[in-house]
């Protein structure tokens, strides 16, 4: 039988972790003693640590390694919160706030948190330890489950819920100091109840709305929105992660299913539904990450849920040769 070496003209390479190595290249991981290829893998899903308090309708920003969460329904509200080093979840200083549908934008060591429900204007910031005091919202009595983008520094929220049953256009932005209204407006606030928002204060994607049967998705470049391809199927009550120019969505509420699985990717162009999908049917979780790498924590469907999965988007990556 021949060998690698006589196959491919050179040994395999001893390397500490996977730095440097290529696409088809096998290589013995010196650190986790074990050969490895770095090669083309599917989507996927894998499942993670349980949250601590089983909740819904709460704020969650941050990455698949370093995300927190915070706020929501237990049933009773809550303000509890919790860092996540993408195994566990860790127990933090609660905010003084006990809401949900809040705005939730930033990092896990500068995250946003902007008036919520029962009817609020008070925001607070999260510096990865605990909770201060921010700016005042430029309005209250509105929910802010979706439409929330950008960083503690330059945040953005579209719109908003106004019970009962009445849905803003307004936008307003945050400075890391102060709240002010902006003179530009959603193009159809009727989305703004449920839709699903992911990016930055001057880029951003809206999908989404009040109905499963709603397709629509915008992008905002800073002064005007724009609409883009249609999502692949409707989806609402969803957690978004990513820019304008790759992202996805996760669980939610679709067509014909109080609460699905369904994970839907974003090329810059166009909406596909991924082949992967979530193993618990939820929505109204919270989540972070980024287009190829994000996590989906708690919500809600028959009950309120503790659960984490994170969702690996199809592309190179390293694995381990066990054959």
């Amino acid at each position: 039988m021949a060998e690698y070496r006589e196959i491919q003209g050179a040994a395999v390479q001893n390397i500490a972790g996977n730095s440097g190595v290529v696409e088809g290249q096998i290589w013995y991981d010196s650190t986790a003693n074990n050969f490895k290829l770095q090669a083309f893998l599917a989507a996927s899903v894998a499942t993670s640590g349980n949250v601590n308090t089983a909740r819904t309708q709460l704020g969650g920003v941050g990455t698949s390694t370093a995300g927190v969460i915070y706020g929501g329904e237990t049933p009773a509200l809550t303000g509890a919160t919790e860092n996540y080093d993408g195994t566990t979840w860790t127990n933090a200083t609660a905010c003084p706030a006990t809401k949900s549908d809040m705005h939730s934008s930033g990092t896990q060591t500068a995250a946003l948190w902007g008036g919520g429900s029962p009817s609020s204007s008070g925001s607070f910031e999260y510096n990865g330890t605990s909770w201060t005091a921010g700016g005042d919202m430029t309005f209250s009595g509105r929910d802010f489950y979706g439409g929330s983008a950008g960083i503690l520094t330059a945040a953005l929220q579209v719109g908003g819920f106004i019970s009962p049953g009445v849905y803003s256009d307004v936008m307003q932005q945050y400075d890391g100091t102060s709240w002010a209204n902006i003179p530009q407006v959603y193009p159809t606030a009727p989305q703004t109840g449920n839709f699903a928002t992911t990016g930055t204060q001057t880029a951003c994607i809206s999908v989404g709305g009040v109905s499963p049967l709603d397709l629509s998705s915008n992008q905002w470049d800073g002064s005007t929105w724009t609409a883009t391809n249609n999502l692949s199927t409707g989806q609402y009550s969803t957690v978004a992660n990513g820019t304008v120019s790759a992202s996805n969505i996760i669980g939610g509420s679709t067509p014909g299913n109080t609460y699905d699985t369904v994970i839907q990717t974003w090329d810059g162009t166009c909406w596909a539904t991924s082949p992967a999908s979530i193993s618990t049917e939820r929505s109204q979780s919270a989540g972070g990450g980024s287009a190829t790498n994000a996590y989906v924590a708690a919500g809600r469907n028959a009950g309120f849920l503790n659960s984490t999965e994170v969702f690996t988007d199809a592309g190179v990556g390293t694995t381990t040769i066990t054959t």
